[in-house]
């Protein structure tokens, strides 16, 4: 890859899930990441890439305040995948549960978005909001499906405001196959087998910030499978 298509990225959420299908397949294309994750780096997967990565855990105002200083200051691209949610029905919820979850999923994005304005509008760069088609409702997850639709309110707002600075993407993939359900606390059921593979979402959620026009990309069952019989032709 030329060096001048080389970018630098940061990217949250990247010791697990999608976020760290996402910085595998970034590294692969020879781009810069910062990268910040809940894990230690004694607890990260084998094959981790050789990356700068920041153990952080964004419920803590002082993590975040380390990712902020370790920003560069001129950034292509950020995509915030970190989240947490939690499978259960508000009367099963507790208010330390609902905390944490709207802390990670909507505050923690508040701040660094307050904090990566400067270092994207320099580099005319695109900010990509991990969201979820939790979005739309979701009556099992209602506290995790409020803070997704937060983000998304987030996102269209800070794409008419950024508009011509920094392009805004509210990316929202579909069910997929991460582990987050079982850790969130759904039982095991068909969806499982219907889940889209993480790193297919991951490529196709990469390809979504980059595209032009609105400020909202849903990455769906047609769209990830589209994506990878294009590529297969083009092979």
């Amino acid at each position: 890859m030329p060096t001048k298509q080389l970018k630098t990225y940061l990217v949250t959420g990247a010791s697990s899930g999608i976020g760290l299908d996402i910085v595998r397949l970034l590294t692969a294309r020879g781009h810069r990441i910062i990268a910040t994750g809940r894990r230690g780096k004694a607890d990260l997967p084998a094959d981790f890439p050789d990356l700068e990565y920041l153990p952080a855990d964004l419920g803590s105002e002082a993590d975040r305040a380390r990712i902020i200083d370790r920003l560069p200051g001129v950034l292509n691209r950020a995509i915030l995948a970190a989240g947490v949610g939690h499978y259960r029905p508000l009367s099963k919820e507790n208010a330390s549960g609902i905390r944490r979850t709207v802390n990670i999923n909507l505050t923690a994005n508040v701040c660094l978005a307050h904090a990566l304005h400067a270092p994207l509008a320099k580099a005319g760069g695109r900010l990509g909001f991990v969201g979820s088609t939790a979005y739309r409702g979701a009556s099992t997850m209602p506290i995790y499906a409020a803070s997704k639709a937060a983000i998304d309110g987030f996102a269209r707002s800070l794409a008419i405001e950024w508009s011509g600075k920094i392009v805004v993407k509210a990316l929202h993939p579909g069910p997929t196959a991460t582990g987050m359900s079982v850790r969130a606390g759904r039982p095991a059921d068909l969806l499982d087998r219907l889940m889209l593979p993480s790193p297919r979402v991951a490529s196709a959620l990469i390809a979504a910030l980059e595209k032009d026009g609105g400020f909202r990309r849903i990455v769906s069952y047609a769209s990830v499978w589209k994506r990878a019989i294009l590529a297969g032709n083009a092979a």
